[in-house]
Formats: structure tokens, sequence, C-alpha cells
């Protein structure tokens, strides 16, 4: 993908959502801790615990109302869902989406969103589900706090951090792993 690709997705999406609630025909949840982190064109969530993002039983479409500019309410189409979200202030702002390089300078499936001061690092493995860690930048912006991740027991920890763009296309980050490295710059956005 070209690093200035024009956005596929609205910036009214665009950002880190919190879901509040989901009512299912199997009960009602407001306590799961689920985020949804929207660049212009990629996303990821992270739900805890991991079964928590509602069914996935095949392809099915859903009807989206914004009751607010940072709330919506999604209504699924096939079966009986509704699912409210709710944007974290702290998203707005810078809207970035990298791709790890390898030895050899190539990207790799390895992600790495930022929508404001929130981060969404995805990480690929051999065996089973990806690594993925949520966390949030410090006041500083050169540490960021693993808020979730579905790799205990890393939660809560405080990880240095500080990223540059070097050119149309290639970015760094300098600071402690899994982060550092060479990223190829999929999509930057600054606010």
């Amino acid at each position: 993908m070209a690093p200035h690709a024009p956005l596929a997705v609205a910036s009214a999406y665009q950002g880190v959502w919190a879901r509040t609630l989901l009512e299912t025909p199997a009960g009602r949840d407001t306590t799961s801790w689920v985020r949804w982190v929207q660049t212009g064109n990629w996303h990821g969530a992270l739900s805890d615990p991991d079964d928590t993002l509602g069914p996935r039983s095949g392809p099915g479409a859903e009807h989206s109302v914004f009751q607010t500019p940072d709330r919506i309410v999604q209504t699924a189409l096939r079966e009986r869902q509704l699912a409210v979200w709710e944007r974290l202030p702290a998203s707005r702002g810078c809207r970035i989406a990298l791709a790890r390089r390898d030895t050899q300078g190539l990207p790799t499936q390895e992600r790495l969103l930022v929508c404001g001061e929130y981060l969404l690092h995805f990480r690929p493995t051999p065996h089973g589900a990806p690594d993925l860690a949520f966390g949030r930048l410090d006041e500083t912006g050169t540490h960021w706090h693993v808020e979730r991740t579905n790799q205990a027991p890393v939660d809560g920890r405080e990880r240095a951090w500080r990223l540059q763009r070097l050119g149309m296309d290639l970015a760094t980050v300098n600071g402690d792993e899994p982060l550092a490295g060479t990223w190829e710059v999929l999509e930057w956005l600054e606010m």
C-alpha cells in the first residue's frame, strides 16, 4: 500500500473506541474491557476477556448511528445484537499505521497503530493467536504504559518509546522491545 493512499474510513470513525455495552440474547455486558483502534485505513481490537467481541458466526452487516460525534450505537442485522461504543477523547490527534521491516528491509505482518495518545501493537506468532498490546503514552510522550495485553503478565508495564519519521515511507522507534526498530509508514496523519 502506498504511504499516502486515500483514507478509506471516514474521519468520524477514526480514533480509539471503548465498548460500553453489548446486548445479545445471552445477556447484557457492561463490564468487559474492549478497545477498537481505527485509523484511516487500518484497525485492530483487543478485548479482556478475549471472547467478548461478540458472535463470530460469519459474514454479517450492522447499522451504525452516531448518537453524538463520540458515541456510536451499532445494531447487527443478522443476529440480535446491540453494541455501544464511546470514543476516548485522548485518541484525537495523529493517526499513524506502521509495518515492521525485517532484516532485509521488507515489511512484515507486524503492525503498530497510533491514534492520539494510544498505541495498539500487533505481532504475529508462529503458533496460535498474535501478541496484542494496547497502551497509552505518558504526558512526556517518551514512555507508553501497557494497559492490556493478551500475553500476561505484562499489563501495567512502562516502556521507553520515541517515534521518529525518517522519510515518506520510513520511521524508527527508539526505546524498549518489542517496538524498537525500523518501520514502514503505511499511513501518517498529524493533526
